[in-house]
Parts: structure tokens; C-alpha cells; sequence
């Protein structure tokens, strides 16, 4: 199987004809969902935040726009960061995403409202961020959707422990859910940001030749807390320590690394789990077995499974059948009736199967079988194309001469190279285009691509948007 390329603007021609979102208009690039596209979207988030909620995190709503008193605070984590959060507008916190209202926020509840660490909070909210020279298709317009996760701690040891969960969180979301191409990279130091100790990204592949960072997670260590005094009041010794925190989280680059990865060129193919109408039933029977549409509504709503229906002339079903394969839908059932018969017909990835020929009573439990068959197929069917593509985006290299040439094409380059500044700037130093993602978090035994010395060490480079 050959990687499928797809230019930006035939990705978004897409997703406009899907009905998820216009890009470009009205102004600035922006992005405008649609209300099909808000489904998609919640539908992702919504799973996301459930794994947040059972882990006891706790809903909050912050902003980018902050009080100006507290560019004083942004000032002091400037000076430690390096600089990093260097203010260039008086009225927005631009560096970074919600981290300075987060902890500012969590030092209020330690303050004033007795509230007993560990504090584990997350928001949704869109995030201030500037334009990039970059042809990855959301990279549009000046605001951006962030679901930004903070934990706070009493310890060290307790905050980095968290790292545990956080990591995993992203991992089932982008890998095990959603199975998007994607490689798990530790930050090199040399690029890691000033705000934070160590960061794990997840860099998801894409078929436009670039990667983007999807998932992130932050050991922050006391790099807030302290420049923002955020402390916890010790019984035992009647003083107020400082206190620790991660964080973590996903911004709206997973659901269209996700939607790039999944469409072709007739349009978009979902998972049965995301997508808003799972099931879309063409009716061309006559008026007098309206009990059949009835009783299959019935045991459709009886199974959660979400439906539109539409009564439609015979001649039309197939373009029918192609607007609902643009937009992703994961099944199509037909009615219509044959030769004094009625017949009822499946279709999904492509395929179009006879479920049911009858003049006599129709079986309803045969067709929401075979609708559940079917959602396995098409969600087994994304999931290995989606797998494959990993495996063939990422190439492993043994020799820098050749190095450019598989970062130029698209792919993931797989080296083994020593953690350490001057290698990376060694082998960034060879490319016309493109970075050393970071370091691969399992060891494999091989040769350092500078040196050729022994190294267990492994580290990705590519394109990043």
C-alpha cells in the first residue's frame, strides 16, 4: 500500500462538502465549524473528558484574556523561563495557553476556599495563538481550541508520578481510540520550552508531508507555582510550602490529524463511535409499510445508535449514497420495493450486501445485526488502514547522506542518536527542512548515525508543522 498524499486544499474542499467546517472565511483564515463538524467535535471531547472525570479532574472555565495586574506575575515566570514568556500585548497572554490563569486560579482555591491538594483541573476553551507559515490545514486564523488538563502537588515525586496518567491519557485518546498515525517522542532538550522540566509529545503523521505536535504533556515541576506563590498551608509545621504540577493536553490538531489520516478522495470515512449520525436510512417503500421505518426507528433508538431517515425516490438513492460517504457516514440501509417484494440493502466501505428479500413480515432484529456487523467491519477496516500507515510513513536510517531525502518526502525518519544537544544540532544540520522530533521513549540497540558508536538511543525526524 502506497502512502495517499492529499493537498491542504483538497482537504478542505472536503470538509466543506462534509459539512464539518469552512476554512478561510469570513476573515483572517478562520475556521468556522459547521453544525455536523460541532457534533464530530463534541462527540471526541466528550470521551476525553469522561476519562478526565473518572480520574477526579474538575471542570473549570478560564480565558486568555487576563487581568493586566497580573502581567507582573507573567513577568516573574519570564525570568525563570528564559525569557519565554516574553509579553508582547499588554491585554493577552499570548505565550503559552491557559498555564498562567490555571495556576492563578488554583492558588485562589488553596487561599481562600480550604480546598486539600492534590487539585486536578482541565478547560476547553480557545487558546490566543498567532499565524504560521505552515500548509497543515488548521493552522488558520488567530484562535485555536485547547483542552488544557493542570494537576497540582504537595511533592515532587507525587507531580511526576501523574505524568503517568497523563501520558496514558493521551495514548488511549490518539493511539488506542483513535489509532492515528503517530510516534511518541521525550522533547530534546535544546528545544524543549523554558517552561517546562521534561515534555513528552505525541506527533501525529500526516499525508500532507509534515507531522504535528497532538498531544503534550508538561512536567512543570515548581516553574509556576513558585514565580506565582502558589503554596499549601503544612499543619504539622504551620508554614506554607510549595507546591508541584503537570501539565497536559490536546488541542483541536487531534480531530483533523485524525480527519486527514481517515478521508480519501470521495470523502471522509469515521469510526462508528464519532461519527453524529451512524446510521442513515433511504426509504423508498410505499406509504403503506410505514410500520417497517417505524419498528426499525424503534429498535435503532432501543440500541443508542444515531439515525437520520429520509423518504426518497428510487432514481436518487445512489447520489444519496455518495453525500453520506463525503460526510463519513459509517452505514446506509435502503429500503425499496422490487418485483412486489421489499428489499433491503446495506452499504458501508464501498460495499453493498441484501439484507433482507421478502413480501412476507420483515425480520427487524436481522437488520440491527447486521447494522452492528457492519459498524465492525468499517471500524476495523479505518483502524488497519490507519496502522499501516504508521508502518509505512516511519523508515528506519543508518546514514545522514540519506536522511534528507526521507524527511523531504514526507515520511518519519527513525535514527539512532545520542540525547544530547550537539547531536541533534548535528543532524538538524544536514536537513533542507525539517527537526528532530524528539527521543524515542522504549530503547533499541543499534549505531549512533554521527558517530557510529553502540546506542540504544532512538530519536525521529521529520517535517513539523
Amino acid at each position: 500500500m502506497n502512502i495517499n498524499k492529499i493537498e491542504p486544499q483538497t482537504f478542505k474542499r472536503l470538509i466543506s462538502d462534509a459539512g464539518v467546517a469552512f476554512m478561510g472565511i469570513p476573515a483572517k483564515e478562520s475556521l468556522n465549524y459547521m453544525p455536523y463538524g460541532e457534533l464530530i467535535r463534541n462527540l471526541l471531547y466528550t470521551k476525553a473528558m469522561n476519562l478526565l472525570n473518572s480520574e477526579g479532574y474538575q471542570k473549570v472555565v478560564l480565558s486568555d484574556f487576563i487581568d493586566p495586574n497580573s502581567l507582573i506575575e507573567i513577568d516573574k515566570i519570564s525570568k525563570i523561563s528564559s525569557g519565554y514568556m516574553k509579553i508582547e500585548n499588554k491585554n493577552l497572554m499570548i505565550a503559552a495557553g491557559h498555564e498562567v490563569n490555571a495556576y492563578i486560579y488554583t492558588r485562589e482555591l488553596l487561599k481562600h476556599y480550604n480546598v486539600n491538594l492534590p487539585i486536578r483541573i482541565y478547560n476547553f476553551g480557545s487558546v490566543y495563538r498567532t499565524n504560521k507559515n505552515t500548509k497543515f490545514p488548521f493552522n488558520l486564523g488567530e484562535r485555536k481550541s485547547f483542552l488544557e488538563c493542570y494537576a497540582v502537588f504537595k511533592s515532587e515525586v507525587e507531580a511526576e508520578q501523574e505524568l503517568d496518567f497523563a501520558i496514558n491519557w493521551n495514548r488511549k485518546i490518539i493511539k488506542e481510540m483513535l489509532h492515528i498515525p503517530s510516534v511518541e517522542v521525550l522533547r530534546p532538550v535544546s528545544t524543549n520550552k523554558k517552561i517546562s522540566k521534561r515534555t513528552i509529545c505525541i506527533d501525529s503523521i500526516t499525508p500532507i508531508d509534515e507531522t504535528v505536535i497532538t498531544g503534550m504533556t508538561y512536567f512543570h515541576n515548581d516553574i509556576f507555582t513558585k514565580a506565582l506563590n502558589v503554596k499549601y498551608k503544612e499543619q504539622a509545621e504551620n508554614r506554607n510550602k510549595l507546591t508541584y504540577s503537570i501539565h497536559f493536553g490536546l488541542s483541536e490538531n487531534i480531530l483533523f490529524s485524525y480527519l486527514l489520516n481517515s478521508c480519501n478522495e470521495n470523502g471522509l470515512r469515521l469510526h462508528s463511535f464519532i461519527a453524529p449520525i451512524q446510521v442513515s436510512i433511504l426509504n423508498s417503500l410505499e406509504d403503506k409499510n410505514n410500520n417497517i421505518i417505524n419498528n426499525i426507528i424503534k429498535c435503532l433508538k432501543e440500541n443508542s445508535i444515531s439515525y437520520n431517515i429520509e423518504k426518497i425516490m428510487r432514481k436518487k438513492i445512489n447520489s444519496k449514497i455518495m453525500n453520506n460517504s463525503k460526510k463519513g457516514i459509517p452505514v446506509t440501509i435502503i429500503l425499496k420495493n422490487k418485483n412486489d417484494k421489499i428489499e433491503i440493502y446495506s452499504y458501508h466501505n464501498n460495499i453493498q450486501e441484501l439484507i433482507i428479500s421478502t413480501n412476507n413480515e420483515v425480520n427487524i432484529n436481522n437488520i440491527i445485526d447486521k447494522i452492528k456487523k457492519d459498524f465492525q467491519e468499517n471500524d476495523k477496516q479505518i483502524t488497519e488502514d490507519m496502522i499501516l500507515k504508521e508502518k509505512e510513513s516511519i523508515v528506519y536510517c543508518n546514514d545522514l547522506e540519506d536522511l534528507d531525502e526521507i524527511v523531504k518526502s514526507g515520511r518519519v525518519a527513525k535514527i539512532h542518536l545520542q540525547n544530547t544537544d550537539i547531536g541533534v544540532h548535528q543532524v538538524e544540520s544536514y536537513l533542507t527542512g525539517g527537526e528532530v522530533l524528539g527521543f524515542g521513549i522504549k530503547k533499541e540497540q543499534g549505531r549512533d548515525i554521527i558517530t557510529k558508536e553502540k546506542s540504544d538511543t532512538i530519536a525521529f525526524v521529520s517535517r513539523r508543522s
